[in-house]
C-alpha cells in the first residue's frame, strides 16, 4: 500500500513540476534560513561563553574601595586597601575556596636586544593560571610553587608581548630585562578568546612570581584578590564570608557595598547566557516564520489537489478505500514534498556552516567577526529542526486530508 502511494505521488508530482518546484524552493529556502540562523545563534552563544572564560568563568575578583557607612565610631569615606596577608587570612578562615591568588600590577619597561615595550607586569601566585585559563604554549610553562618560594626571576608572557619582542625566534629560554632586571622567559600564553578584561587583555600582560614582584613595588598594597569557589553556587556565601573577615580587620560594615569592590564573574556569565539564549530563541522564531510561509504554500497545494482529484477519491472510496487510506495518502504526499524541499535546504546549510568554520579565528580581534565565524551545526539543532518539520507536515497535510476523506463518494463521482 505504501509503495503504491509513493509511486502515485511520483507520478502526480511529475505532472505538476512547476507548482511543486516553486513550493520545494520555498521550503528549501525556509529550511536554509532556519538552520543557518539556529547554527549562527548557537555559535554566537558558545563563542561568548568561551571568550568569557578567557577571564575566568567562576571568579570573585576583589579590590579595595571606600567606606560609605559610619561603623564602630569611624567616619565614612575611609579608603580600604588590601595587603598580602589578607590572602592568607581568607584562605585560612573562609570555607569553600578552590584557588586564591593576589595580583599586584604596575607598568614596567621590557627590553630585549634593543627592543623596548611598556607593559602591565603582574605579580601572582601559581594558582592564577588555573583561575584565568592561562594555558602555556608547547615547550613552556606557567609559574610554579618553587618560583614563588625561591623568588625566581622568571616571566610568563602574553602571546602579543612575545610576538612583539620575539617576532622571529622562540621566546622560551630567552632573557628579557624588566626595568633593567634580567628575567628568564619560561612560557608564552596559548592564544584564547577573551571578552571581559581589566587593564587590557591577557595577551598584552606579563606575569612574574608575586614574591619577585615585590622588589618593583613601593608599597605593600595589592591591586586585587582573585578567588575561585569550589562550586558556582557557593559564590554568594563565600563573598559574604570574605566581607565579614575583612570587615572585622579593617573595621567597616560587611553590608557596606562600597567598602570592597567585588566583581562576580559567575553572575555576569549567567546573565550573559540568558541574553544569548534570548537571541537564539529570537533567531529560531525568525527562521520558523520563513519556513511557515513555505508550509502555507504546501497546504494550499494540497487543497488544490483535493479539488482536482475529487473524482479519483470518489472512485477509490467506491471501490472500498477507507477514510484512513485517503488521509494516509495525502499526509504521505505532504511529507514527501517537505522532505524534498528541506533536504536541499539542509544540505546547503550544512556545507555553508562547514565552509565558514574553515575560516581561521583572529584571536587579536574581539569584534563581531570573532563571534560570527564559529557557527555550530549540532545534533540538538537537527533534532529541533526535525520536530518542527514534523509539526508543520502534520498541520499542512491533515486538514486537506480530512476534507478529502469526508467527501461523499456519490457526490465525488458526479464532480466535473
Amino acid at each position: 500500500m505504501r509503495i503504491h502511494l509513493l509511486k502515485l505521488f511520483l507520478n502526480e508530482s511529475g505532472k505538476r513540476r512547476r507548482k511543486t518546484g516553486l513550493i520545494t524552493f520555498a521550503l528549501a529556502w525556509g529550511s536554509l534560513s532556519l538552520l543557518l540562523l539556529m547554527s549562527f545563534g548557537r555559535g554566537l552563544s558558545e563563542t561568548f561563553q568561551e571568550s568569557f572564560k578567557g577571564l575566568g568563568d567562576r571568579l570573585l575578583i576583589i579590590s579595595g574601595g571606600q567606606s560609605s557607612m559610619v561603623h564602630q565610631g569611624l567616619p565614612k569615606g575611609r579608603k580600604i586597601s588590601l595587603y598580602p596577608e589578607d590572602v592568607e587570612l581568607i584562605r585560612a578562615q573562609a570555607q569553600g575556596i578552590r584557588y586564591i591568588s593576589p595580583e599586584s600590577m604596575t607598568t614596567l619597561t621590557l627590553s630585549y636586544r634593543g627592543k623596548e615595550t611598556g607593559r602591565n607586569v603582574s605579580g601572582v601566585y601559581p594558582e592564577f593560571a588555573n583561575m584565568r585559563n592561562q594555558i602555556p604554549q608547547e615547550g613552556g610553562r606557567f609559574l610554579n610553587e618553587t618560583d614563588e618560594r625561591e623568588r625566581r626571576r622568571v616571566v610568563f608572557l602574553g602571546w602579543a608581548v612575545a610576538e612583539n619582542l620575539f617576532p622571529d625566534e622562540e621566546a622560551v629560554g630567552k632573557r628579557v630585562l624588566i626595568n633593567r632586571v634580567p628575567f628568564t622567559v619560561i612560557g608564552v600564553m596559548k592564544k584564547k578568546l577573551q571578552t571581559s578584561s581589566y587593564e587590557g587583555t591577557d595577551a598584552e600582560m606579563v606575569y612574574i612570581p608575586f614574591s619577585s614582584y615585590i622588589q618593583f613595588q613601593e608599597n605593600r598594597q595589592i591591586y586585587m584578590i582573585h578567588v575561585e569557589p569550589e562550586s558556582g553556587g557557593g559564590a554568594a556565601g563565600l563573598e559574604k564570608k570574605i566581607k565579614e573577615l575583612l570587615g572585622r580587620k579593617y573595621r567597616f560594615n560587611p553590608e557596606d557595598t562600597y567598602a570592597l569592590n567585588v566583581w562576580d564573574t559567575i553572575e555576569q556569565a549567567q546573565e550573559g547566557a540568558k541574553v544569548f539564549m534570548g537571541i537564539q530563541i529570537f533567531l529560531l522564531l525568525i527562521g520558523s516564520l520563513t519556513l511557515i510561509i513555505g508550509a502555507v504554500g504546501v497546504t494550499n497545494l494540497m487543497y488544490a489537489l483535493v479539488k482536482e482529484r475529487t473524482r479519483e477519491i470518489g472512485i477509490k472510496m467506491a471501490l472500498g478505500a477507507k477514510r484512513r487510506h485517503i488521509v494516509a495518502q495525502f499526509l504521505l504526499e505532504t511529507l514527501l514534498i517537505f522532505v524534498r524541499g528541506t533536504l536541499w535546504g539542509g544540505l546547503v546549510a550544512f556545507n555553508i556552516v562547514g565552509l565558514v568554520r574553515l575560516i581561521p579565528v583572529d584571536y587579536d580581534f574581539t569584534g563581531v567577526q570573532s563571534y560570527l565565524l564559529r557557527p555550530v551545526f549540532s545534533t540538538d539543532i537537527l533534532v529541533l529542526f526535525t520536530v518542527l518539520m514534523g509539526v508543520l507536515v502534520f498541520f499542512s497535510g491533515i486538514f486537506p486530508a480530512l476534507r478529502a476523506s469526508r467527501l461523499n463518494p456519490v457526490d465525488a463521482l458526479r464532480y466535473e
